[in-house]
């Protein structure tokens, strides 16, 4: 069986757990990015909005052959 990777989906969550989360998709990211690379760049969009970067979420479509 083989595994070709389709896309990578990551979502961001912005916001104080007081009020209701702001959310920024980024779609078609690289494939399996490191957790690293995904708390970094929620650093950068936090430093761009204003806002606390809370979590993201990373969801990976992949066609099993």
């Amino acid at each position: 069986m083989q595994t070709n990777w389709k896309k990578t989906t990551i979502t961001f969550i912005f916001g104080d757990a007081h009020e209701k989360p702001v959310k920024i998709v980024l779609q078609n990211a690289i494939n399996a990015p490191a957790a690293q690379q995904v708390e970094t760049f929620g650093g950068y969009l936090s430093g761009l909005t204003g806002l606390p970067f809370r979590t993201a979420v990373v969801s990976t479509q992949s066609d099993v052959a």
